[in-house]
């Protein structure tokens, strides 16, 4: 076998030089067919968890959503406030039952969707009529509770009557207590 001498050496590194550069370059500028797979749609989570908790409380008598409203101060890290309308036809006695119930409900509706969240606040609205006919909307119930003490909370076997003790803010009219 023969050697090389230094120039044809040289003229071999030159060659193999341009050829990878070369190589290089046109692998990175091919481009590559690529395969877009669409991901599994899921629903939005806050929309799927308004829809839950809109489910939960169902309609009052003229099919209008009792959920009123769901905000976010901080998504995931932060206070979410629930507000709905309290049920107006149900019994002056069972008014206060139905109350804890849906607040009971909302909550185990957020612990069954996993919401991430520091803080929730319950808001009940009821409706009430002055005797020139005019409505106006007032807070009947609002009530705060820290999710650290939410998650140990046995809901299968909590009683709603329990719900305004548990809270860590409660503040409810007179009518509701």
């Amino acid at each position: 076998m023969k050697l090389l001498n230094k120039s044809t050496k040289i003229r071999f590194v030159i060659l193999l030089s341009t050829l990878v550069i070369y190589y290089i370059t046109q692998t990175t500028n091919t481009k590559t067919p690529s395969i877009t797979l669409s991901p599994t749609p899921t629903p939005d989570e806050k929309i799927a968890l308004y829809e839950s908790i809109n489910h939960v409380l169902g309609t009052d008598n003229k099919n209008i959503p009792r959920l009123t409203k769901i905000s976010y101060s901080y998504p995931e890290r932060g206070d979410i406030t629930i507000t709905w309308a309290i049920n107006q036809h149900v019994f002056q006695n069972s008014r206060k039952t139905n109350v804890q119930m849906d607040a009971v409900n909302i909550l185990k509706v957020l612990e069954n969707h996993k919401t991430r969240f520091v803080y929730v606040i319950l808001i009940g609205t009821f409706s009430t009529q002055d005797p020139l006919a005019n409505l106006t909307e007032i807070q009947a119930i609002n009530l705060g509770f820290n999710k650290s003490k939410l998650d140990k909370i046995n809901w299968a076997d909590f009683h709603s009557s329990n719900i305004y003790d548990l809270a860590d803010v409660a503040k409810i009219t007179d009518e509701w207590k």
